[in-house]
């Protein structure tokens, strides 16, 4: 493997707080990635339903209005194909909760940026290699 991925892969990231959504799109952006910031799940399921079609979901589970959790159970999920899911948490998460929803990765708040971008390189280097 040698850590090469599509050029602009797509990437949703769900997220409440506002300067960390900046601070790591910003940093995704940087090393080439297509990121969509949604705030809410509410947000992210129009964004979903609006034809978007992201690589890769960020999802925080906590936050304002609906859970993360129930972004999952969305049909607007569905019809996109569930693509991978990192779950990034300040609350720990149930690993039978995280495999009952598929998820294909947990990182609990704070996280290392280079721990989300390896995560997020191996996960989408998975899905190429399946394709």
């Amino acid at each position: 493997m040698n850590g090469e991925r599509p050029p602009a892969s797509r990437l949703l990231l769900v997220e409440d707080d506002e300067p960390l959504a900046g601070l790591l799109s910003a940093n995704l952006r940087a090393r080439g990635y297509d990121v969509t910031i949604a705030p809410t799940a509410e947000a992210a399921r129009d964004i979903l339903a609006s034809g978007a079609k992201p690589d890769l979901l960020v999802l925080d589970i906590n936050l304002p209005g609906d859970t993360g959790w129930s972004l999952l159970r969305s049909d607007a999920f569905a019809a996109v194909g569930r693509p991978p899911v990192i779950v990034a948490s300040a609350m720990s998460v149930d690993p039978a909760k995280l495999r009952e929803f598929g998820v294909a990765g947990y990182l609990p708040k704070p996280f290392a940026l280079d721990t989300l971008r390896s995560t997020i390189e191996r996960l989408l280097s998975e899905e190429a290699t399946e394709a």
